[in-house]
């Protein structure tokens, strides 16, 4: 029997050779298990990972509040500074602050987060800390700034 194949594609021309000749294999008994035919090719496996880059990552901590990235030292004008560090007790979202907001005073705080805001108490007024700009400062020194945190808006501010 002669097949022509020069209409077809030649990647369907190689395959269909190949069913073919895999189906010629003289003198194999059908019913034999050590048959050519019988014979299975190894499925090959395959692993499926959703998110490549994740192999192996650690999962995020769940208790990280955003106001931890606040943790250091923040300048103020003239020599003015705010200092946020964890509690030493541990407790998340608490934070100890050292802070001189004047010329004359420094003072240490406790700190709590409350959403995208620390509170703490100075000479008995509650205030807040918040993420703000060098304009929000109210000092021409950090105008330029965009990186700075806000305690009395246009009073008292400190930038990085």
């Amino acid at each position: 029997m002669i097949m022509r194949f020069s209409s077809m594609p030649q990647g369907l021309a190689g395959a269909a050779l190949m069913l073919l000749a895999s189906g010629c294999s003289g003198g194999a008994d059908p019913d034999s298990a050590n048959g050519s035919n019988q014979a299975a090719a190894p499925v090959p496996t395959i692993e499926n990972v959703a998110e490549p880059d994740a192999v192996g990552a650690a999962p995020a901590p769940t208790d990280r509040m955003a106001t931890d990235d606040w943790v250091g030292r923040w300048t103020g004008p003239e020599g003015l500074f705010l200092d946020i560090q964890p509690s030493p007790d541990g407790k998340p979202g608490h934070y100890a602050i050292a802070n001189k907001d004047t010329l004359d005073r420094q003072g240490n705080y406790d700190g709590v987060a409350d959403g995208a805001m620390i509170r703490f108490e100075r000479d008995g007024k509650d205030l807040t800390i918040r993420p703000g700009t060098g304009a929000e400062t109210g000092f021409k020194w950090l105008a330029d700034k965009e990186n700075c945190l806000i305690v009395v808006a246009g009073q008292e501010g400190y930038c990085r």
